[in-house]
């Protein structure tokens, strides 16, 4: 049997030469894949040090960044990219505190970039490199922007914030929302031909002052029913939030008015952090390269972004929004930005205060009426409050002697937006404060401390202030002592970020020259009274004051 198959097989190869070329070849190519297989395999990364990229992007972006980062797997193997979306405020507030949350950031704006390193962060680059944009508009309802003339001719920005109009505008609290100081740069630029700039510029901010919202962290849809928030006729805001809105809706859309003069866009800067170290950063850099490209772009495109030169998304053509190609404006240097901010807080009234109550043995002494000294002051602390806009800002600090360990003071409070929420945290925190039985009047310490903390915080659109109730002068025998504490508050001055501390003083006990020498160094006031029912006009007074600006009065 064997012979015949073997006889079987050459008769096979006598008559077919090509099927054992064929054979070997096929042994050749096989021993080929088999050695190639092998060789990549040994190539590539196994992956054990998976390599995990954490990008912190503003929430109206990051769904578009999370599809680029999916369609983008492969390109970096043995890297992961989480993209988180996370709001701009709450990442300049974690940076400024040193807590590793990202390891790039692509906030709405520069702006933000800035005020993270205003905020202590100094290590966030001040610019980022701009992977989308979109302007800033002025968002009109259908009826009222025919009433105006649309579409038989374009809005403009005169017509509807200029200084002689009686449009009834919403603008995001330019303190905390770059759109805001969009609106505020392009205010300014329209009154500048003026007789009276600085007249003009002042009147129409306190116009748009009265209708000044906070923007809420969940967004919002921009029209209830058919009428924009707060029954407004215009509101400030993104192209692409226009877009989108137009896209979801069925009726109530919106005509986006452009500004004629120059108005920053919003730049969406791509920033990587100062904690993503070698391996990390070198994924963040090609991450971003990944974000430049044309598919990259196409999908920022379908979110409704211009690229970063300004060419247009897919925008329907029905005149409600420009489809013409619109270079950004950058944001003005951060010195101009301040400026304008700091005249806004004037006409504003908003605030962002830090207040620091004593607790000291000797406010437990009864005034009139029969209460204490701690009690009278508390009730003006919750009177006080009510004074203040809810995107005011408000912190409470208690001092006395060692009352948190070696330290004098303890915050009870952090410093945050007077929301209901926060209003209703700083009851409850101001209903478990009690005297320090035998406890001193650490003032020097406390005061500085709580001067350095405002210091590190101070915010542009803000008056900023340290506000001091005490009854009593220094009486810590560890202190700082009084002539370095006034050193070391006049090293903390700034005239461009003005921060005055502002002491009410409550009873006979204080020392008004003690009080007056630190007011004096910071530009603050003090404010004295026997009567403790005083104490809230005090605060009235003390706001009203800081918040005058010329021609009215001059400080």
């Amino acid at each position: 049997m064997l012979r015949n198959a073997l006889t079987s097989s050459r008769d096979i190869l006598r008559r077919s030469p090509v099927v054992l070329l064929s054979a070997a070849l096929a042994v050749l190519l096989l021993g080929w894949a088999t050695v190639t297989y092998v060789a990549s395999e040994r190539r590539v990364p196994a992956c054990s040090d998976q390599i995990r990229l954490r990008l912190a992007a503003a929430p109206v972006v990051a769904p578009a960044l999370d599809r680029i980062a999916r369609a983008s797997v492969g390109s970096q193997p043995c890297v992961s990219v989480v993209v988180e979306a996370r709001q701009s405020g709450e990442m300049v507030r974690d940076l400024a505190d040193g807590v590793d949350v990202a390891d790039a950031w692509l906030p709405e704006s520069t702006f933000w970039l800035r005020r993270a390193r205003s905020a202590g962060a100094f290590e966030v680059p001040a610019q980022g490199t701009s992977v989308a944009s979109t302007p800033v508009v002025l968002a009109v309802t259908e009826p009222s922007a025919r009433r105006w003339g649309w579409p038989r001719r374009a809005l403009t920005w005169r017509t509807l914030v200029g200084r002689a109009t009686k449009v009834s505008v919403r603008l995001p609290d330019p303190a905390v929302d770059p759109a805001g100081v969009a609106t505020l740069v392009g205010v300014r630029a329209l009154v500048a031909g003026e007789r009276e700039p600085d007249g003009a510029l002042t009147a129409t901010l306190r116009r748009l002052a009265g209708r000044t919202f906070t923007p809420p962290e969940e967004g919002s849809a921009l029209v209830s029913g058919r009428q924009l928030p707060g029954r407004a006729e215009a509101v400030a805001t993104t192209e692409q939030a226009v877009l989108e809105h137009n896209t979801l809706a069925d009726s109530a859309k919106l005509v986006g008015a452009y500004p004629e003069v120059a108005v920053p866009a919003l730049d969406l800067p791509y920033a990587v952090l100062p904690n993503a170290r070698d391996a990390v950063r070198d994924a963040a850099n090609r991450l971003l390269a990944e974000l430049l490209t044309a598919r990259a772009r196409d999908t920022l495109a379908d979110a409704g972004f211009r690229s970063p030169a300004g060419f247009p998304p897919a925008i329907p053509r029905d005149d409600r929004l420009s489809t013409e190609e619109l270079r950004p404006t950058p944001l003005p240097a951060e010195e101009a930005v301040t400026d304008l901010l700091t005249g806004w807080s004037g006409v504003q009234r908003s605030a962002r205060i830090l207040t620091v109550l004593d607790i000291s043995g000797s406010m437990a002494a009864k005034v009139p009426g029969g209460e204490s000294r701690l009690d009278a002051t508390l009730q003006a602390a919750r009177e006080g409050s009510a004074l203040l806009l809810d995107n005011s800002e408000l912190g409470v600090w208690v001092f006395s002697t060692r009352v948190d360990g070696d330290r004098d003071h303890r915050e009870i409070l952090p410093v945050a937006p007077l929301g209901d929420a926060h209003r209703q945290r700083l009851a409850d925190r101001l209903a478990e404060v009690r005297v320090k039985p035998r406890g001193g009047t650490g003032l020097y310490d406390t005061t500085l401390a709580a001067y350095r903390d405002a210091r590190r915080n101070w915010t542009p659109g803000r008056i900023n202030l340290v506000l001091v109730m005490t009854d009593g002068r220094d009486e810590d025998g560890d202190s700082i002592g009084r002539t370095k504490f006034l050193a070391e508050l006049t090293k903390l001055q700034d005239p461009r970020r003005p921060l005055p501390v502002v002491f009410i003083g409550l009873g006979r006990d204080v020392d008004p020259d003690e009080l007056n020498a630190v007011a004096k160094v910071t530009g603050g006031q003090v404010f004295r009274t026997d009567e403790p029912s005083g104490i809230r006009q005090i605060f009235f007074s003390a706001l009203a004051d800081l918040s005058c600006l010329p021609p009215e009065c001059r400080r």
